[in-house]
C-alpha cells in the first residue's frame, strides 16, 4: 500500500465520521417540532389574524378573501397624487399585510393534519 492510498483511507475516514457526527445533527435539527418563526415586521404583540382582520381559526378560502380585500383597501394607485407620507405608510402596509398573509400560509401548512414522520 502506498502513501497516497493511505492517506485517501484516512481522509475518507474523517470525512465519514465528520458526516455523521457534525452534520447528521444538525439537519435533524431541521425538523424540529416547533413552528417555524413569524416574521418580525409586524408590531409587536399584533398577529397575523389581527392584520387581515378575520380570526385565528380562518380557513384558507377566508384569508385569501381578506389579503385581496387589505391589498384593494391599500392600493398604492388610490394615493399616487398624495403626499409622500401617505405613500410611505401604504407601502409599510402592504409589507405588513404580505408578512401576515405568509405568516397565515405558514400556519396552515403547519396545523395540517399529516401522516407520522420518523
Amino acid at each position: 500500500m502506498t502513501t497516497t492510498e493511505l492517506m485517501v483511507i484516512v481522509g475518507g475516514g474523517a470525512l465519514g465520521y465528520w458526516l455523521v457526527a457534525v452534520m447528521l445533527p444538525s439537519l435533524r435539527q431541521g425538523k424540529a417540532s416547533a413552528p417555524p418563526p413569524l416574521p418580525q415586521a409586524q408590531a409587536p404583540g399584533q398577529m397575523w389574524h389581527e392584520v387581515l382582520g378575520i380570526s385565528a381559526d380562518a380557513t384558507r378560502e377566508q384569508i385569501e378573501a381578506a389579503y385581496r380585500a387589505k391589498k384593494a383597501e391599500y392600493d398604492p394607485a388610490r394615493v399616487a397624487n398624495m403626499a409622500p407620507e401617505v405613500g410611505e405608510f401604504i407601502r409599510h402596509r402592504n409589507e405588513e399585510l404580505d408578512l401576515a398573509f405568509d405568516a397565515a400560509l405558514r400556519d396552515l401548512e403547519w396545523l395540517r393534519p399529516r401522516g407520522r414522520e420518523f
